[in-house]
């Protein structure tokens, strides 16, 4: 797929790899939908790119501000032919025994269902242009969610949307796929990271498995997977390997959490801080 003159609806447009991803879109030539929940800071992006880009607000737990968004970029460009549903949150850094209910929730809520009411919400145009829809999914989706399992659930519920939708729209011509990312520079892992709990946890896995990369390299795989019709796309270069081999890689990597000191640990003091904030 040839980007230049092509239509994109990116949800979580405002910053981080939603607003990179539009950046480079853009100097493709792709004509750009930034849709999030702040218009201001979508003006500010929009503005900045100038002709062929347009600011939409909605919130992804809100179907009918999506379709509106949906309604309103189509009315603006003429269509949708690539949905680059992104939005996305991190859960607060707590187990699942003392996580606050409405926490999990709310995660799965943006993360999972988000994505899912983005797809509807603009699937109709994309079937007519027989374009292709990208969900940014996680290396979550095969990892081990300690402290971070709502995030997790909603990663793993990607892949299975995204695996769905490959099949399904196959006979009207319209593809899909996922992207599995690692740890991105972005605010969302730094503040995920902030917590001394999560970070004891990222400090028993390997290195290179934490390392973030750049918010660059991280749109352009996603780019590069829009213009090869991809059914999935990886970055950083290590996860490819561990998807193929993932029966065995997250077998030995529950193991590994299972066992490790520093985790349990991270996992009592977390339990513990979050009873005391409840009390």
């Amino acid at each position: 797929m040839d980007l230049d003159g092509k239509v994109l609806f990116i949800t979580g447009a405002a910053r981080g790899l939603g607003a990179e991803t539009a950046r480079r879109a853009h100097a493709r030539g792709a004509r750009v939908a930034l849709v999030g929940r702040t218009l201001a800071t979508l003006q500010v992006l929009a503005d900045e790119l100038g002709s062929g880009a347009a600011a939409f607000e909605a919130d992804v737990t809100s179907a009918e501000n999506l379709r509106r968004a949906a309604d309103d970029a189509i009315a603006t460009f003429g269509g949708i032919d690539v949905i680059v549903a992104n939005a996305g949150i991190a859960p607060p850094s707590h187990t699942v025994a003392t996580i606050a209910p409405d926490a999990f929730e709310h995660t799965v809520e943006v993360d999972l269902l988000g994505q899912w009411r983005t797809v509807r919400a603009a699937l109709p145009s994309v079937l007519e242009r027989r374009g292709h829809v990208l969900l940014v999914g996680s290396i979550y989706a095969f990892f081990n969610g300690v402290l971070a399992a709502p995030y997790a659930v909603s990663k793993a519920g990607v892949e299975q949307l995204a695996r769905a939708l490959r099949v399904e729209l196959a006979p009207h011509g319209v593809t899909a796929g996922i992207a599995y990312l690692g740890f991105i520079d972005t605010d969302l892992a730094n503040d995920a990271f902030a917590d001394e709990a999560a970070a004891a946890v990222r400090r028993a896995v390997p290195g290179i498995f934490t390392k973030e990369m750049t918010v660059g390299a991280a749109a352009d795989a996603v780019l590069d997977a829009i213009e090869r019709r991809a059914a999935r796309v990886s970055a950083p270069g290590w996860v490819r390997p561990l998807l193929a081999m993932r029966s065995l890689t997250t077998s030995v990597m529950d193991d590994v959490l299972l066992h490790n000191r520093g985790v349990q640990a991270a996992i009592t003091r977390a339990e513990t801080a979050a009873r005391q904030t409840d009390s």
